[in-house]
């Protein structure tokens, strides 16, 4: 059987495409993709430390007899948002959690994919993310420290192909996603581009507004961060939309350096030899 295992990441579309991809696979002859949800209960436990239960193998053994082509896309098997503001790293413990999930499935014929994004739009989004599981923390507070130094998108794509030696790894930057969708899905599903479905453009949850992580902010420092916390949905539905800015914690200098060094970093990966680079 052949797998696709899409990794993410967090905030790059991977709720739109894992929508997307599920209607796709209700085409003739299209390759299987079960809904994430089905996915992050029988694997995701694994790259946790959960140990691989007969139901999550089961799970898996099952699929070889219903369709020779399965995709499966969730973005939680190298890390999650809060962890990396805990760790102050990006998906600093992936390699360990890969590598449990790579213990469970199959090796012979797998191809992986993943998308990556700028940095500093990725971790503005990604503190958003958080502040909607999590109790309050002003962004200074949460970021402080984060390092990013030693660790980025190429050392994340090393961890991956260190866990999956074997698989052929696909990479594409989110910027991209536009143009490089249909490209992406006629591969993953084996059907032409004429014959995909029309697919609902509106993408994941944009990260909160400059105003509401300012009202936030003030609400924390008066009341504490209970309060805050409490408060965050209402005033997430109050000033959010298109009439107000999207949240931006960044100076200019460091919008610039994050921007050269994503450059520097996708032009690194674009000419690795043991990846496909999209784009």
């Amino acid at each position: 059987m052949r797998l696709d295992l899409h990794l993410g990441v967090h905030k790059t579309a991977t709720t739109h495409l894992q929508r997307y991809w599920v209607q796709c696979a209700g085409l003739p002859g299209a390759a299987a993709c079960p809904p994430m949800q089905e996915v992050r209960n029988a694997v995701t436990p694994v790259a946790y430390g959960a140990p691989a239960t007969a139901q999550a193998t089961a799970w898996l053994a099952g699929w070889p007899g219903r369709t020779d082509r399965l995709v499966l896309s969730e973005e939680n098997l190298i890390g999650d948002c809060g962890l990396l503001f805990d760790q102050q790293s990006l998906y600093a413990d992936a390699r360990r959690r890969l590598a449990r999930v790579a213990d469970m499935l199959p090796q012979a014929d797998l191809r992986l994919w993943l998308c990556i994004r700028e940095y500093g739009s990725f971790i503005r989004s990604a503190y958003s993310e958080v502040l909607r599981h999590r109790p309050y923390k002003p962004f200074r507070s949460a970021y402080t420290g984060f390092n990013l130094d030693q660790r980025g998108w190429p050392e994340l794509v090393a961890d991956v192909q260190a866990a999956f030696p074997r698989a052929r790894l696909h990479v594409w930057r989110y910027e991209s996603l536009a143009e490089l969708r249909d490209r992406i899905t006629t591969t993953l599903f084996d059907v032409p581009a004429s014959a995909l479905p029309t697919p609902d453009d509106a993408r994941d949850r944009q990260s909160l507004s400059r105003m509401a992580v300012r009202l936030l902010d003030d609400i924390c420092q008066k009341a504490g961060a209970d309060v805050a916390t409490k408060v965050r949905p209402s005033v997430e539905r109050i000033v959010n939309g298109p009439n107000y800015p999207r949240f931006d914690p960044w100076r200019d200098d460091e919008r610039q350096a994050f921007q050269r060094r994503y450059e520097q970093d996708t032009a690194r990966l674009a000419r690795e030899p043991g990846i496909t680079w999209l784009g």
